[in-house]
């Protein structure tokens, strides 16, 4: 298992904070699509989601952004599902909602750990593209996080399931990270520091470029779409395969060249699932680097592997 927090000393920055810490992981997915499919399309997305994680009766916020407006609008967790049907006329240009509830947790700073999502527009880099809610120019991000569960990549699949069947979804990523760390935060560039210490530097600014990077449109428009990294799940569509990529060609071909090189998994639309295990990720991940698809490479310790290398050995071919 790849824990995106794994590089902090979280228990040093815990006592830092004053508080006792304990690893609480929380999963989560974040995914993109070129066309924003409306907000009814995205408040049933999170209903979906979190029914399907059991975490549904525990939803304690929810809320959706008018188009120009920068504050939420709150409203009853129970009502959320008039949102989803179109039934709350104050929402119909709503370009942005939100899910999200807590439960208790021991070892964390606030004595819980958040989960739910978000889905809104993508294109607030640059407003004035689109004026309406429904311009077919807007973009789409959303996320989910729960915690961590017997079975967490199955659960990822599912997610990222919805997200294609109900979101259109293109490209997406499962992520794990220690509650500490803000996981509902990762996806959209806030990355508060957890200490002021080297280790954190290059962390915090790799989540800031990514955010400007998908606001800025160039997600859509490179050569061929770049991956924010590669992780143990990675949502792929039509975007990423049809094209050849220098030094690798196509890359549902080179995947299946040879062994070890994760699985793909068809979910429909022409989205696949491209699932790795540690030791995959640990012999593929310099291999793309190397060809340019990935926006970030930092160095990584991979809990499956003996003594959670960092540095991948020589490419394999």
């Amino acid at each position: 298992m790849y824990v995106t927090s794994d590089i902090f000393d979280l228990k040093r920055i815990g006592r830092f904070r004053d508080f006792d810490w304990r690893e609480n992981l929380v999963c989560g997915i974040a995914v993109y699509s070129s066309r924003w499919p409306g907000y009814q399309a995205a408040a049933r997305f999170l209903i979906e989601a979190a029914t399907r994680c059991d975490l549904l009766g525990g939803m304690e916020y929810a809320g959706y952004n008018p188009i120009g407006v920068r504050r939420t609008r709150n409203i009853a967790p129970k009502s959320f599902a008039r949102l989803a049907s179109g039934e709350l006329s104050g929402a119909r240009n709503a370009i942005s909602v939100l899910l999200k509830g807590t439960s208790p947790a021991l070892g964390t700073q606030n004595e819980n750990v958040m989960f739910g999502g978000e889905a809104g527009d993508a294109t607030r880099a640059d407003p004035t593209t689109a004026k309406t809610a429904d311009d077919p120019s807007r973009a789409l991000q959303a996320s989910f996080v729960f915690p961590l569960n017997r079975q967490p990549i199955e659960t990822a699949g599912d997610l990222f399931q919805q997200a294609v069947d109900i979101l259109g979804a293109e490209y997406g990523y499962y992520f794990v990270l220690d509650e500490l760390c803000f996981p509902s935060a990762y996806p959209y560039g806030i990355s508060p520091p957890l200490d002021y210490s080297p280790a954190t530097w290059e962390p915090s600014a790799e989540i800031s470029d990514w955010s400007k990077f998908a606001y800025s449109g160039k997600l859509w428009s490179e050569p061929w779409p770049m991956l924010r990294d590669l992780y143990q799940v990675n949502l792929l569509s039509e975007r990423h395969t049809s094209a050849p990529i220098a030094g690798l060609g196509y890359l549902t071909e080179w995947i299946s060249a040879r062994p070890g090189r994760g699985q793909v998994k068809d979910v429909g639309r022409d989205r696949l699932l491209w699932i790795l295990t540690d030791a995959e990720m640990f012999n593929v991940r310099p291999l793309l680097n190397e060809a340019g698809l990935l926006l970030s490479c930092l160095d990584r310790v991979y809990r499956d592997l003996p003594g959670g290398s960092a540095n991948a050995p020589p490419p394999m071919g």
